[in-house]
């Protein structure tokens, strides 16, 4: 991939999570669809995963569970948190703004030129610079995969790569338990959708990428819960946490 002029701007503020430091930085800066990470820095050398939320502006519960993350305390490695990759989707509560473009179709950009290819270059160059072992996206969908088979909503869309079939049997089996009604249970459901983020990253980077789907026929708050059960279980399996 040709070098990119990043707009990315670390800030470098160490704020003590646990026996973690917090680095914050900024994508786009300067632009209108800026938004703000976090890398949580365990202090002992290891692999690194990336948390994505708020991607579609519609799907709010991702990026409050993604924001969650960035208190958590890694014991190896470091955790990388772009809880609202659409800021102004997340304001309008629409999926995405058409001038903008839709921010999970950009992996990778294909010479459009518009916002969303701009912020999915950069944050590729972040995944590779980072080099990433782990990508986890946060998403919402309409209904009950186990009512409507079109509908994504309680799925796990894991990387066609073993390192990818290693981690989700457990998450989906662990966030299951907490789960009394069999049509809100989550299941496998496949690969992630071309040109996802989840997809190049599982394809390109042979990471292990997973996009989590809740649906939106749930509670904002079960939404949330969901989504940080199934973040720690893989970040747990993964050597990040403990358990």
């Amino acid at each position: 991939m040709r070098i990119l002029v990043l707009t990315m701007m670390l800030l470098f503020s160490s704020l003590p999570v646990g026996d973690a430091a917090v680095e914050r930085f900024v994508l786009q800066a300067g632009t209108r669809w800026e938004t703000s990470g976090c890398i949580v820095d365990s202090g002992v050398a290891g692999p690194v995963a990336l948390i994505l939320g708020g991607v579609h502006g519609n799907e709010p519960a991702g990026a409050m569970a993604a924001e969650k993350v960035c208190s958590f305390s890694p014991v190896l490695g470091k955790i990388v948190v772009v809880a609202k990759v659409n800021p102004l989707g997340l304001k309008e509560n629409v999926r995405y703004l058409h001038e903008i473009g839709d921010m999970n179709r950009v992996y990778p950009p294909r010479g459009k030129n518009t916002p969303a290819e701009k912020l999915g270059a950069e944050m590729i160059e972040l995944m590779e610079r980072q080099r990433i072992a782990l990508l986890i996206d946060l998403h919402e969908a309409e209904t009950f995969h186990q009512i409507d088979q079109t509908s994504l909503g309680q799925t796990l869309l894991f990387a066609n790569n073993p390192a990818s079939d290693a981690l989700t049997l457990d998450a989906v089996d662990v966030v299951n338990r907490s789960i009394n009604e069999e049509a809100r249970k989550f299941q496998l459901a496949g690969h992630p959708i071309r040109y996802s983020s989840a997809w190049y990253a599982g394809k390109y980077l042979k990471a292990a990428a997973v996009t989590v789907e809740t649906s939106i026929k749930q509670p904002l708050g079960d939404r949330v819960e969901q989504d940080l059960t199934i973040v720690r279980e893989l970040l747990a399996a993964g050597g990040w946490l403990n358990r």
